[in-house]
């Protein structure tokens, strides 16, 4: 919504600490950024831009006299706010295994050689035991992500490092 769409005296849906609230804009803020708005409790609130403005409310009866009064969607508890997209989620029941765990098992279940994080990484994803995200090093993650098991664990760390790179699946393990 622009700042030139905000009109006094209407009644807009506002994003107020993650819920979505009817505000009627009572006034323009002082300092000339944002309005100044009631909410159907009465409570003054101050809209410092238009961004914070869903969509305007409509009063189709025909009754101007006090539009907070009105009982809207909002105040019902069921709107027609856009939902957040997730078309980009699994549609898996299980949890995807992290990236340390499936290293932990592909050298686990390997022929216990030792191995560098890139050949790691490039199994799990042949295995289809983990996919990529975004990110650009995944071996370089892995790598750290095995380096403070074994500076946390010690002894218990499921994995050994074997030589400079490379690592190996612990005795223990």
């Amino acid at each position: 919504m622009e700042q030139t769409d905000v009109q006094l005296g209407e009644t807009y849906l506002v994003k107020v600490v993650g819920n979505w609230v009817p505000v009627q804009i009572t006034e323009d803020h002082p300092s000339g950024k944002g309005w100044n708005g009631t909410t159907t409790t009465g409570k003054t609130i101050r809209i410092a831009s238009a961004q914070r403005l869903q969509q305007k409310l409509n009063h189709d009866d025909g009754d101007t006299t006090n539009p907070m009064t009105k009982q809207t969607k909002a105040t019902t508890g069921t709107t027609d706010m856009p939902k957040r997209d997730t078309s980009k989620r699994v549609a898996t029941d299980a949890k995807p295994m992290s990236l340390i765990n499936a290293a932990a098992h592909i050298l686990a279940h390997g022929n216990r050689e030792s191995m560098r994080c890139k050949e790691i990484v490039e199994q799990a994803i042949s295995q289809n035991l983990w996919q990529p995200g975004e990110g650009l090093t995944p071996s370089a993650t892995l790598s750290a992500a095995i380096m403070r098991e074994i500076k946390a664990k010690g002894d218990d760390s499921r994995f050994r490092k074997a030589e400079r790179g490379k690592f190996t699946v612990s005795t223990k393990a």
